[in-house]
């Protein structure tokens, strides 16, 4: 009976996870919904704004909006030179093939990187990083992964 009750509460905690996720989504567009976003840490949150800031057609472009998100990962950001770039996910291309800075990263933030590169048309002769994401990020690199979804479909509702 145990274990009937735990599989009822993991099936409980997805219900109520996407439920969040679906309202976060609806409410994408509310001023200041970016305090509700899940970050990292504190300084996530504050690259991202400046990030933000920076890349001024984020205001109205979510793939820009969300791939400040991915760069602003403070793991990410360190190895970045973010002025030498017009798109914020630009940086994980050089001369079509996966560059330096990108190298420099731990797996787990290749796969989230680039996934975000995937869901932003850029292509690499790679297994797909959402399978490779699926396969090894943990619970705090997943929630990352969905935030990015959520600032990225903001305009699906």
């Amino acid at each position: 009976m145990a274990v009937l009750r735990k599989s009822y509460d993991k099936v409980t905690n997805i219900h109520e996870m996407m439920d969040n996720l679906e309202e976060l989504i609806k409410n994408s567009n509310q001023p200041k919904i970016e305090n509700e976003y899940f970050y990292l840490n504190h300084e996530h949150k504050e690259l991202y704004l400046s990030l933000r800031s920076y890349f001024s057609e984020s205001e109205n472009n979510p793939s820009v909006d969300a791939a400040c998100y991915i760069t602003a990962i403070p793991e990410i950001y360190e190895v970045v030179n973010i002025f030498d770039h017009i798109f914020p996910l630009d940086w994980i291309n050089h001369n079509g093939k996966l560059s330096d800075e990108f190298k420099k990263l731990r797996p787990h933030m290749q796969y989230i990187a680039l996934a975000a590169a995937e869901a932003s048309n850029i292509k690499f002769n790679t297994r797909p990083a959402l399978s490779l994401g699926m396969d090894y990020w943990n619970i705090e690199q997943l929630k990352v992964f969905w935030q990015y979804t959520i600032i990225r479909r903001k305009n699906a509702m």
